[in-house]
């Protein structure tokens, strides 16, 4: 099985939709900057299709030496029919190394999330992070990666070259603060 990767107008309507349903409020950006921002060089925000069949999006920025996955939802009635897996494998095959964010592992479906990106060929990289009052967890596919504040910053700052975007995003999310943190230091407040 092999997917299609399109950034046509064509499916601007789906991808919107779908992440729009699958990705909490407080977690994602406007959607009119993923667009404005996919039509530079630096980020690509797909449709995937099998055989002319909507069935998933993505949103990649490229940060230099890696990729982050910054958005990835398969269509409901299509999870759990192994199409995250194989779209991961294809994505990881492109990109070479891939990190993302997720919310912490603290209940079944954070705790289920986590354990699909661990078998998918992500590792953990005991790297946390506050967001929006959101606190994050850092994955990689590659564990010799080393996970920086700077490399998290790039996620945002790559996004676009446009000031005036860049400004939305830097107010929309803390862009220049990151302060990543190891686990044992999360429980102890440091």
């Amino acid at each position: 099985m092999y997917f299609n990767y399109c950034n046509s107008l064509r499916y601007k309507d789906k991808i919107e939709k779908l992440y729009l349903s699958a990705f909490p409020k407080e977690e994602r950006f406007p959607f009119w900057i993923l667009e404005e921002c996919s039509k530079e060089d630096n980020s690509d925000l797909c449709a995937i299709l099998d055989n002319d069949k909507f069935i998933a999006m993505c949103y990649i920025v490229n940060c230099d030496d890696a990729h982050y996955l910054m958005y990835l939802a398969v269509e409901s009635e299509l999870r759990n029919k192994n199409y995250g897996s194989k779209i991961l494998k294809e994505l990881k095959q492109k990109y070479k190394t891939l990190f993302l964010s997720i919310d912490m592992a603290i209940d079944e479906i954070s705790i289920k999330r986590k354990n699909f990106y661990l078998r998918n060929g992500f590792y953990d990289t005991n790297k946390y992070y506050e967001d929006t009052g959101v606190w994050y967890e850092v994955l990689c596919t590659n564990k010799e990666y080393e996970i920086t504040d700077s490399i998290m910053q790039k996620r945002y700052t790559n996004m676009t070259a446009d000031s005036q975007l860049s400004n939305v995003i830097s107010n929309t999310f803390n862009v220049n603060i990151i302060n990543l943190k190891e686990k044992r230091n999360i429980n102890r407040g440091e």
